[in-house]
C-alpha cells in the first residue's frame, strides 16, 4: 500500500477539501488523526466522507458516522470504563446493606482536564452499574496528603479509582492502606525506566494499557519493529496506534465490515453493522514487587 501524507489545518473546510481530493486521486482509504471536533463533524454530517475513512480519534460521543467511516483511537475515558468493569468482576459484592454506610467506592481526581474527564467516566460507569461513589480532589501537598489520609480512613471504601497522572499517584498511593484495591487507566504507566522508578510507590495498583508497552515478548507485538530512539510511554502508545491504524486500514479498504485484529494497542474488533467504533480491549496489569505484571485482557 502506498501512503500519502496530506497536512491540513483544523477546520471542516480544509478536511472536506482534503477528503474530496483523496477521492479524486483514487485513494482507497483515508486515515486521521483528526481532532475530536473534526471527528464529531464527520459524524454529524458537517464534513461528508466521500471515501472509506478511519478517524484515528474518537468523537465526543457516539455520533452516527457515515457507513464508510470508522472511529478508532485511544481514549482514557474508555479505559476508565473498562477498568471499572474489571474491578466489579474482581471485587466481592456487599451481601447486605449496612445502615448509614457510605459509598463503596471513591474516585481520587487530579486537577488537569484529562483527570477530570477520567474521573467523570469512573463515576458514570460505577453509577450505571448501580454503585454509589464519592470523589476527592487529590492534591500533592503536605497538608492535602494528611487530610486525604484522614478522609480515606473515615470513608473506608471497598476500592479507590485513581484519575491521576503517574507522579501524583506515586505520591498518594503510600498514604493509603496497602490492602485497599486501587484501579487506574494507562495514565499511571509512564513506560520504560520511569515506570520502573515509580513502581515501588504504586504497589498493587491495577490498570489497563496497550500490549505494546506491557507485552514486548508477545508474538503479535514482536513482529513489528521498534522505534530507533527511546520514546516516552505516551509516544510509544501513539507509535502503536499508528501500527494498528495501518492494519485496520488494510482491512477497511477491502470493504470488510466485521473482522478482528490481535493489535498492539489491544485486541481489536470491528462490527460496523452494530457499532461505529472499533472495540479495543487493552491488557490488564498490576504493579507488584517493583515490576509490572500482566494479568489478562479487559472485557
Amino acid at each position: 500500500m502506498v501512503v500519502q501524507v496530506v497536512e491540513i489545518d483544523e477546520t471542516a473546510v480544509q478536511l472536506t477539501k482534503a477528503l474530496n481530493g483523496a477521492r479524486d486521486r483514487g485513494v482507497a482509504v483515508a486515515v486521521g488523526p483528526l481532532t475530536r471536533t473534526l471527528a464529531s463533524a464527520v459524524g454529524d454530517g458537517r464534513v461528508p466522507a466521500p471515501l472509506p475513512l478511519i478517524t484515528l480519534t474518537l468523537p465526543d460521543n457516539d455520533v452516527a458516522l457515515a457507513p464508510a467511516s470508522l472511529a478508532f483511537g485511544l481514549s482514557a475515558e474508555v479505559e476508565a470504563r473498562q477498568i471499572v468493569r474489571a474491578a466489579l468482576r474482581e471485587l466481592p459484592t456487599r451481601a447486605t446493606v449496612v445502615p448509614l454506610a457510605g459509598p463503596r467506592f471513591v474516585v481520587l481526581a487530579g486537577s488537569s482536564p484529562l483527570a477530570r474527564r477520567v474521573a467523570t467516566a469512573f463515576r458514570s460507569e460505577l453509577r450505571d452499574a448501580g454503585e454509589a461513589v464519592s470523589s476527592i480532589d487529590a492534591r500533592v501537598t503536605y497538608d492535602a496528603l494528611q487530610t486525604l489520609t484522614e478522609q480515606m480512613a473515615a470513608r473506608k471504601p471497598d476500592a479507590a479509582f485513581f484519575a491521576l497522572e503517574a507522579r501524583e499517584a506515586a505520591a498518594i498511593r503510600p498514604r493509603l492502606s496497602r490492602a485497599l484495591p486501587i484501579y487506574a487507566t494507562s495514565q499511571i504507566n509512564l513506560g520504560g525506566a520511569e515506570a520502573t522508578l515509580l513502581a515501588p510507590e504504586l504497589e498493587g495498583v491495577r490498570f489497563v494499557d496497550a500490549p505494546w508497552l506491557l507485552e514486548p515478548d508477545h508474538p503479535a507485538v514482536m513482529v513489528h519493529s521498534r522505534p530507533d530512539q527511546a520514546l516516552s510511554g505516551e509516544l510509544q502508545r501513539l507509535y502503536a496506534l499508528g501500527i494498528d491504524a495501518y492494519r485496520l486500514a488494510l482491512e477497511w479498504a477491502q470493504g470488510k465490515r466485521a473482522f478482528q485484529i490481535d493489535g498492539v494497542t489491544g485486541a481489536l474488533r470491528v462490527d460496523r453493522e452494530h457499532a461505529t467504533r472499533v472495540e479495543r480491549l487493552p491488557t490488564l496489569a498490576v504493579f507488584r514487587n517493583g515490576v509490572i505484571e500482566r494479568t489478562g485482557l479487559g472485557q
